[in-house]
């Protein structure tokens, strides 16, 4: 909480009035005769972490930390169209920049066949059971599970009953590779996710599928994916190299250290009526012989102001737990996390909004306190990585 105060006055500091902004989408139509639809948004960002920054605070033992020093930035841009080929298919592609990079971040094909009521969906998307996020920063589980882009074919298809609605969908997906992503906005202690789409020698594939009902603002929503580690990027690198997995293989009788095992399933509940938004979600992964399992909750109000702005405070509060590794030190991959988010959203028309979040970051890193050569204690049995984020969104 100290921190959030002794940080109030680089907010103040950061202000920004936007008078009469307006937008609208633009529509255009190509030499063929198609119409293109174009528009985007930008976010930028002011961050703190805790901790100070600086050379000389750097200790060997949290080399990895790569910026704890107050910064802004631009976290994305984002330059989006879509092609209408007929009143039910269409093509949309996302080119996404930033302050260091550029590249086609999504891009996808749309196809209704209203006569079966279901919608088919190919190309580089997230997840089909990827839900829109209320703040800047992902669930822990959501980050680990479904935030990374997969090259697939879906399908969705919707079915009511009187006042009850029904989801079904399948998927047939490359499957992601294992790699490492930023728990918030800190890059400087990574975890275990399903990472975005990258061609690899020895790619598999994922299935799918999910159901979801939805009534009087009630929902729920399963789904399961199976499919086979990568071979051999996914077993050899990716887990071969966490502190203490090739060791369990070696002490256990039945187990391989190049199990290619992989699933993963979960759930999701929520509420959503007026201002109230509720949700709840789990999810248990198997990859190899390493198991992993996660969960949220949270809850927001809005409250609606005049002339189209709003107020939105949300809280958020979820673990993500690696069963099988002991945290190590060196491998932030192994840590097990909890994160607490409390935001306040808000919104001042259909294409300006600001958030202010702050999130509370539980890390066990297996780490002692050690006494160095000056006789000053240092713990290592956490690390301060609690996070501060303002960011302004221009949509267009």
């Amino acid at each position: 909480m100290k921190f959030l105060i002794n940080n109030l006055q680089r907010i103040l500091g950061i202000v920004f009035l936007t008078i009469g902004v307006t937008a609208q989408t633009v529509t255009v139509q190509t030499e063929s005769g198609l119409n293109v639809t174009l528009g985007g948004e930008v976010e930028m960002e002011f961050i703190d972490v805790e901790g100070p920054g600086g050379f000389s605070n750097q200790d060997l033992t949290v080399k990895k930390v790569k910026n704890r020093s107050p910064h802004m930035r631009i976290d994305k841009a984002i330059l989006s169209a879509k092609v209408d080929y007929s009143e039910n298919l269409y093509y949309k592609f996302e080119f996404r920049f930033g302050d260091q990079k550029a590249n086609i971040d999504k891009h996808y094909a749309r196809l209704n066949v209203p006569s079966i009521k279901t919608q088919f969906e190919i190309g580089k998307n997230k997840p089909m059971i990827a839900t829109k996020r209320k703040t800047e920063g992902y669930p822990l589980i959501g980050t680990a599970f479904w935030k990374g882009r997969e090259y697939h074919i879906t399908s969705e298809t919707k079915a009511k009953l009187g006042p009850l609605k029904l989801t079904g969908g399948l998927s047939f997906a490359m499957k992601r590779p294992l790699g490492t992503d930023d728990v918030a906005e800190d890059k400087s202690f990574k975890m275990l996710v399903y990472d975005n789409y990258d061609s690899k020698d020895g790619q598999t594939f994922e299935y799918g599928a999910t159901l979801g009902l939805d009534a009087f603002g009630f929902s729920a929503q399963g789904w399961y994916y199976t499919g086979k580690l990568m071979d051999d990027f996914d077993w050899k690198t990716s887990l071969g190299f966490l502190s203490g997995y090739n060791d369990f293989a070696k002490v256990t009788p039945g187990v391989e250290k190049d199990d290619m095992t992989h699933y993963w399933y979960g759930g999701r509940v929520g509420f959503d009526r007026g201002g109230l938004h509720a949700r709840a979600e789990y999810i248990k992964a198997m990859d190899g012989f390493l198991p992993r399992n996660g969960y949220y909750v949270e809850g927001a109000y809005q409250i609606n102001l005049k002339q189209g702005k709003s107020i939105k405070p949300i809280v958020r509060v979820g673990e993500l737990n690696l069963d099988l590794l002991s945290p190590s030190l060196g491998d932030p991959a192994t840590w097990g996390r909890n994160m607490t988010t409390v935001g306040v959203l808000a919104k001042f028309n259909d294409f300006l909004s600001m958030k202010v979040e702050y999130y509370l970051l539980g890390e066990t890193t297996g780490g002692e306190k050690i006494t160095n050569h000056e006789g000053a204690v240092i713990d290592n049995s956490f690390v301060k990585d609690n996070q501060l984020l303002l960011q302004i969104k221009y949509e267009f």
